[in-house]
């Protein structure tokens, strides 16, 4: 019951932080002392990254780590490039990817967050979803935890069982031969 209610949790604030990250990535920004590169062919960035967002919300997960990664190749611009790293980090932690994988996740998240260190550009969408992501990662890893700690709970519970139950038989074999 804890692990749905925070899967789910977890699911809406990610959706939360995505289309927030998805209205933010159509603003440009206000900064201009940021020091980054000039951007290349800026309108097909955002389509690409657009498209790999529309994939992602249509949990097409294979197509937009795909779409994200060949972002990541072929981006020269700094708030795409986060973007890309922050959808990369939702495909590798949706519960229902086939890509899901924590350790990826908490290595994508990190370079997001070395990225943003680096490069701030003070998106507040993005600012939002790098704080859900790391909560998502932090409660998916506590339910891992508690889910290991139940497995050996239950292993443990198991063997004193087969103990038992191999006393019950010796006892049984003792009053037997009690009787004889």
């Amino acid at each position: 019951m804890l692990a749905n209610a925070t899967r789910l949790l977890c699911t809406a604030g990610i959706y939360f932080a995505l289309t927030n990250l998805m209205l933010g990535c159509q603003a440009t920004p206000q900064d201009s002392d940021a020091v980054s590169p000039p951007p290349l062919n800026t309108a097909t960035k955002i389509s690409k990254l657009s498209e790999a967002q529309r994939q992602l919300s249509a949990m097409q997960f294979a197509i937009a780590e795909a779409d994200f990664q060949s972002i990541l190749n072929t981006s020269t611009d700094q708030i795409t490039l986060q973007q890309a790293l922050a959808g990369l980090t939702l495909v590798y932690l949706h519960p229902n990817s086939p890509a899901f994988n924590l350790s990826l996740a908490t290595s994508t998240l990190d370079r997001l967050y070395q990225q943003m260190m680096r490069w701030p550009q003070n998106e507040p969408s993005l600012n939002t979803l790098l704080f859900s992501l790391k909560l998502c990662l932090e409660q998916r890893l506590k339910i891992n935890e508690e889910i290991h700690l139940r497995e050996i709970a239950q292993a443990k519970q198991q063997q004193l069982m087969n103990e038992t139950f191999t006393l019950q038989r010796a006892l049984e074999k003792l009053r037997q031969l009690t009787l004889q």
